[in-house]
């Protein structure tokens, strides 16, 4: 299996509207090829977050996401990430440059249009199935 991560600050913008750092792992798996892992660190407290690759890569371009992940550009450098709950809501901002950079390293583990080739269909079944 191969895997690719990428440490970045994401910033917080708290309900006042300042900004406070985020520290988050990025991670990726050939094996979950249209899944990104974002693991947010907050002192002691870790929150993850499973998303669409796409929906990154969309988001860079355009506002992507319908649900509880959404992703637009914010400026030329900077793009804002919004994820929802049940209880909560989070705004951050994400340098637009860090995220790309990241999402080419995935592409080299597993091209975009791809993805199917990696997953092992009949293995998730059995694991759906028990």
């Amino acid at each position: 299996m191969t895997r690719v991560g990428a440490e970045s600050v994401f910033a917080f913008i708290a309900p006042s509207g300042r900004p406070l750092p985020v520290e988050v792992d990025l991670g990726y798996r050939a094996d979950d090829p249209h899944a990104v892992t974002m693991t947010f660190r907050m002192g002691k407290q870790e929150t993850v977050w499973l998303v669409s690759r796409d929906l990154l890569a969309d988001g860079l371009l355009t506002t992507a996401g319908a649900g509880d992940v959404r992703l637009r550009p914010h400026n030329s450098t900077t793009a804002v990430l919004e994820l929802r709950s049940d209880v909560s809501h989070a705004v951050f901002h994400v340098r637009s440059s860090e995220l790309q950079e990241f999402l080419n390293s995935t592409y080299d583990v597993v091209a975009p249009g791809t993805e199917n080739d990696h997953v092992d269909f009949d293995a998730e079944l059995r694991k759906l199935l028990g």
